[in-house]
Order: C-alpha cells, then structure tokens, then sequence
C-alpha cells in the first residue's frame, strides 16, 4: 500500500467515524438535557447521513465533475446558514454558531476553487489543498459538537469544586 492510497483509506474511516461520533454526541446531549448542543451535533448527524447516501448518486450522475462541487458548496453554505439562523433564534449557542461558521468557511470556498482550478482551466492547484483541508474541515466541525459537553462537565467541576470549598 502507497502512501496515497494509506492517505485515502485513513480519510474514508475518518469521514465513517465522524457520523459515529456525531450521533454520539447526539446522545450525549439528550441524557444531559442540553437542547441547543443536541440541536447542532443532530444538524451534523443529519447532514453526514445525507451526505453519505448522495455522495455516489451525485458522482454517478455528473460525468463532467462540474456540478458536484456546486451542489456540495450549496450543502456547506446551507450547513452555515441554519447554524446562524439557530444562533440568532437562540436555538444553538452563540459562540459554537460562530466557531462553526468559521471552520465550516472555507469549504465551500474550497469547492468551488477546486471547480475552476482542476475542471474549468485544468491545473492541479487544489488537489492536496482539497484532500487535506476538508477532512480537518469535517473533524473540527464534528469536534465542536463536544465541546459543550466539555463546558457541562466544566461547570460541574467547578460547583463542586466551590462546594467543597464552602
């Protein structure tokens, strides 16, 4: 096995993974009570789970690996748009909606300079950009969804922590 192919074998049990860890931060939340957290790690459940059953449709269907990259830099600015949307209707925590927003970002950037540089003036530009750059994009984005655990825990440290203090 070539490292490229190790590469692409690691990013493929990455991408598997991050749906399983997704639904167990769903879990998570359900057993804390902590709605707004719940409310993102199921919008990442949901939109892994998505993209897993449209990946190989979309690919079947585009021959000419045009518009894959459209639909794909749809599917993120829609991911950030519900994730503001919910920040601002007090559905997710403000400054998980802005973390998300920032990391989420460059992927549909990243989509569609990978449609002009490789299918529309065929270079090579992207091709490493693309392949690293997105799975540290899915990883981050999925990781967020501990982080309010991480703060749940935190505060419970922290109570008990003064409690004993007192």
């Amino acid at each position: 096995m070539n490292s490229y192919e190790f590469y692409t074998t690691f990013i493929s049990v990455l991408d598997d993974s991050l749906t399983l860890l997704a639904f167990l931060a769903c879990v998570a939340f359900v057993f804390i009570k902590d709605k707004q957290a719940f409310r993102y790690s199921f919008l990442c459940l949901i939109f892994y789970i998505v993209g897993a059953f449209t990946f190989e449709p979309i690919k079947a269907f585009d021959d000419d690996k045009v518009y894959r990259y459209i639909l794909w830099a749809l599917n993120d600015i829609i991911f950030i748009a519900i994730v503001a949307y919910w920040a601002l209707k007090d559905k997710m925590y403000m400054w998980q909606s802005i973390m998300v927003q920032l990391v989420v970002l460059p992927a549909p950037i990243l989509q569609l300079f990978r449609l002009v540089d490789r299918h529309l003036m065929d270079l090579s530009y992207s091709t490493y950009l693309y392949k690293s750059v997105l799975p540290i994009v899915n990883t981050v984005t999925v990781a967020l969804c501990f982080v309010p655990l991480l703060w749940h825990f935190g505060q419970k440290l922290k109570w008990k922590d003064s409690s004993l203090k007192s």
